[in-house]
This record gives structure tokens, sequence and C-alpha cells, in this order.
């Protein structure tokens, strides 16, 4: 298995292209086997209020157009 630092960088980069869906669903994979782990838990915070925030301004651009 790869090394807890890794598999954060990786999930990082899925983030950062722009798929915090799936960032979201790798932390919460991670998390049974490093339980409170303060940086996935910052992470997973992180991503879930940017993904909420993506899914809020789709909302907006599908209801009243994309400026």
């Amino acid at each position: 298995m790869a090394k807890l630092s890794e598999l954060i960088e990786k999930i990082d980069e899925t983030a950062k292209a722009g798929d915090r869906e799936k960032a979201v669903r790798m932390i919460d994979s991670l998390l049974p086997k490093a339980p409170d782990n303060p940086a996935l838990m910052t992470r997973r915070n992180k991503y879930q209020a940017e993904l909420e925030m993506q899914r809020r301004l789709q909302a907006l651009e599908k209801k009243f157009g994309s400026a």
C-alpha cells in the first residue's frame, strides 16, 4: 500500500484537476484506515465546501444562464 503522504498528494492533484467529488470520495475511503487524521479531515472539509460552492454556481448558471 502507498504511503499516506503519497495518497494525500494524489487526492490534492485530483481536486486541483477539478474533480472535487472524487477527491472527497477518496478521502472518505481513507478515513476508516486513518481515523482522526487532522490532514485528511481538513482536506475533506475544504474540498466538501468547494464542491458545494461549485454545485451552487452550476445551479445558478443553469437557472440564469452563464455570463
